[in-house]
């Protein structure tokens, strides 16, 4: 923590903003970055008064869905083979790849906003959006909803943490999957409660 704490911090210190959405949107699209760590931290920058709010979380979350999209079009775009030809040159990502699709292929659309929760998972379900040409409307809608979530979720918690967002986040890391449930759930119930509400208003409409 320590270490991403001098690192990153200084970054961000330096370039402000910009550093963010370069952050996220380098994580996303492949680069080994703790973008959960780094969400929880800069919401303890907004805590110190070092970033505000809305433009923390702004940048974060249009970092992260800008790479998503174009991961999108280059699944779309230039297919599986070439993907399977340049991830084999790499064991450890052709390891996590091959388990991202087969996640993908079970959970459809859902794997988009939650395998925002998912280290290592959400660098490649956009991919696989376009690799199996998921229409772009049904990915905007599932994957801005994650990620808006994602990151709204973390940042208000460094925020709202202050100076205990280390040792809070140390627990977070180590039950990840139960918290990723919770708020996937939430997230779900969110967008039930959205279309049964979208759907009454249609039928009061048509009745009108």
């Amino acid at each position: 923590m320590e270490e991403i704490s001098s690192v990153f911090g200084t970054y961000i210190s330096n370039y402000g903003y910009f550093a963010l959405f370069g952050l996220f949107f380098l994580g996303i699209l492949g680069m080994p970055l703790p973008e959960e760590t780094l969400l929880v931290f800069s919401g303890f920058l907004v805590s110190t008064g070092k970033l505000d709010f809305w433009p923390t979380f702004l940048v974060c979350f249009s970092g992260s869905i800008l790479a998503m999209t174009i991961a999108y079009w280059i699944g779309r775009t230039l297919g599986h083979s070439l993907i399977e030809r340049v991830g084999k040159r790499f064991e450890i990502v052709y390891q996590v790849y091959q388990k991202t699709r087969s996640w993908f292929d079970r959970f459809g659309k859902w794997a988009l906003p939650i395998g925002y929760f998912i280290t290592g998972v959400r660098q490649f379900t956009a991919y696989f959006a376009g690799i199996t040409r998921l229409p772009f409307p049904t990915f905007i809608l599932y994957t801005y909803t994650g990620g808006l979530v994602w990151s709204l979720l973390f940042v208000t918690l460094g925020w709202q943490l202050g100076e205990r967002w280390e040792v809070v986040f140390t627990w977070i890391s180590h039950n990840l999957a139960l918290f990723a449930l919770s708020a996937v759930f939430f997230l779900l119930l969110g967008l039930y409660l959205y279309q049964k509400s979208w759907m009454k208003k249609g039928k009061g409409e048509e009745t009108s």
